[in-house]
């Protein structure tokens, strides 16, 4: 029986808020009724995630909880390759404890991997561009766009707000004792925030469309705020960085609220490093290669400047961290070109990748690899855009439109098959016609 999303997984909000995304709210609102870019989109709200009783769930977790003992999985185990006789996938190779082991599938094989391993499983296997794989030395099964078209949502702006006094989320409190306690007794207090506590969009004047392009992800901690210790190496901020831009800010009272790039013009590709399944891929996202990124990032730093000056804001002393970022120091603070540098060195990964198994290029709209029998991709690099937000529910909505479909064309094949062996065993035009469509 299919489960539906709305089975699995439970929506709530954190139990546990900070002050100053009071003032944060407030602060918006204000720039609602100011209208400053005629367009905004001011869909703002304390964050909701997929959680039971103040703890995080994820898909899998729940899945196991609802499969009735009917899912298997195989852990401390490595696919390396997808079996194919032609161009029909049977299986697949894996290594699990040092030993080489081969699965076999009955009906299908369904990749899962996400945007970066499925493409690399692909590839390995000899599905994707041909002169790539020829490099590689692997026997081109067919040739198609896969690693392609990698988009990826990308953060800036760390820290860039100072408050008089610490009202967002300290690492005292992450730390008190009594925060572990009312976490696991009670699923309350500070352990339930999941690092983001606002999220929404904005439409910024470089924008046209009915889609906003930016989105705020609005934190209470800032990344000094432990001095180093674990949130800089987190995303991987080096010591020499932190040091000069970041540690004058430790244990106080910083906070973030970051513009998101939510729809790139610029789009990278992933390639493998050789035909060795243990070897990282190469993934190059050729992030701000196209200008009108960088400029609606700046856009988005701009938009913070305007939440700032609001009176809810200033009621809490809130200003800008003007300390130029290291490399940038000979640049004039706050201009164009001091943001655009800033942005060279200080632009992160939301770890949303996108795109690299395309619907409608390598995948078609049933979730089937092009020109392979019995070979189904399922997860984000499906999507031929990101969306306007984060990836995790889009992902659970098109899982569960893979699975009605796959579900579905496996029940037409088997009907198929009791019609033709009653009527038309014999046959063998129709009988062949039934055959391609089974392995479809």
């Amino acid at each position: 029986m299919l489960m539906k999303s709305s089975e699995l997984l439970q929506v709530d909000k954190p139990k546990w808020k900070s002050i100053v995304s009071d003032a944060i709210l407030k602060g918006l609102e204000e720039l609602t009724l100011k209208n400053i870019n005629g367009k905004m989109n001011t869909k703002f709200k304390r964050v909701q995630l997929t959680m039971k009783n103040g703890e995080r769930w994820s898909v899998d977790r729940a899945m196991k909880q609802k499969s009735n003992n009917k899912l298997t999985v195989i852990t401390n185990s490595f696919v390396t390759k997808i079996l194919f006789n032609l161009n029909t996938a049977y299986g697949v190779n894996y290594i699990r404890y040092d030993e080489t082991l081969k699965a076999f599938a009955e009906k299908g094989v369904i990749l899962s991997a996400g945007t970066i391993g499925s493409s690399k499983l692909l590839l390995l296997s000899g599905i994707g561009p041909k002169d790539h794989l020829e490099e590689m030395k692997i026997k081109n099964i067919v040739n198609l766009p896969v690693g392609q078209n990698l988009k990826d949502h990308i953060i800036t702006g760390f820290d860039l707000i100072n408050l008089d006094n610490n009202i967002g989320m300290s690492i005292a409190d992450a730390l008190n004792p009594s925060s572990m306690f009312d976490y696991f007794k009670s699923g309350k207090g500070p352990w339930t925030l999941a690092g983001v506590e606002i999220i929404g969009t904005f439409h910024s004047k470089l924008n046209n469309l009915s889609t906003p392009d930016l989105q705020f992800m609005i934190f209470p901690v800032g990344l000094s705020q432990d001095n180093g210790v674990l949130l800089r190496k987190n995303i991987r901020i080096s010591k020499e960085v932190f040091d000069e831009y970041f540690a004058p800010l430790s244990y106080g009272s910083s906070i973030t609220i970051a513009p998101v790039l939510l729809h790139p013009k610029s789009s990278g590709e992933i390639k493998l490093k050789s035909n060795n399944p243990f070897d990282l891929p190469i993934v190059d996202p050729k992030y701000l290669s196209h200008e009108e990124d960088a400029l609606t990032l700046i856009e988005g730093i701009q938009i913070i400047k305007e939440i700032i000056k609001t009176e809810s804001m200033q009621k809490v002393g809130a200003k800008l961290y003007k300390k130029h970022f290291p490399g940038c120091e000979m640049i004039k603070f706050d201009t164009k070109e001091y943001w655009e540098c800033y942005l060279q060195y200080l632009s992160l990964t939301t770890y949303h990748p996108v795109g690299t198994c395309k619907i409608g290029e390598v995948v078609d709209f049933k979730f089937r690899v092009k020109g392979t029998q019995n070979l189904y991709v399922v997860d984000a690099s499906i999507f031929p855009e990101l969306p306007s937000g984060n990836t995790h529910i889009p992902v659970v909505v098109a899982a569960e439109k893979a699975a009605m479909l796959i579900i579905e064309s496996f029940k037409k094949h088997k009907n198929s098959l009791n019609k033709c062996f009653k009527k038309n065993i014999f046959q063998n035009t129709e009988f062949q016609s039934f055959s391609i469509d089974l392995i479809l």
